[in-house]
């Protein structure tokens, strides 16, 4: 299992969020009218400890028609990966912290997207 998988796992297996979004979590792209919904991607990566230690920085995209549906997918994902350290479906992440978060309006869509940074650290030995 790698870093991606084990976010997708543990995003898809958290009620509170699959209560808004269903199974509409997406990794990468995500298809276009799929709304309330989450995508995420790796936007940065830090090898710490020559290498021993995996820091890859996420952004986990939230997508719904109101403000506040956005931004409450937002603080749902925030507080299930804050200062997170638990094993994943055998995948062991040692820390997890916000690092930034903010609501855009998508005039081409009719959503409202509030990005969710998340930095991960776990062991390289963990990724298979």
């Amino acid at each position: 299992m790698d870093i991606f998988e084990a976010i997708g796992y543990k995003l898809l297996n958290t009620t509170e969020i699959t209560d808004t979004t269903g199974t509409r979590i997406y990794h990468g792209m995500r298809p276009a009218g799929s709304a309330p919904c989450i995508n995420y991607f790796e936007v940065g990566y830090v090898p710490l400890h020559r290498g021993i230690l995996e820091v890859p920085r996420y952004q986990i995209s939230c997508r719904a028609a109101t403000p506040g549906a956005a931004q409450d997918l937002a603080r749902k994902v925030c507080v299930l990966f804050h200062n997170m350290r638990e094993s994943i479906n055998g995948f062991d992440v040692q820390g997890a912290t916000i690092e930034g978060k903010m609501l855009l309006p998508e005039p081409e869509t009719n959503l409202y997207h509030v990005p969710v940074d998340v930095r991960f650290v776990y062991n390289e030995s963990e990724v298979s």
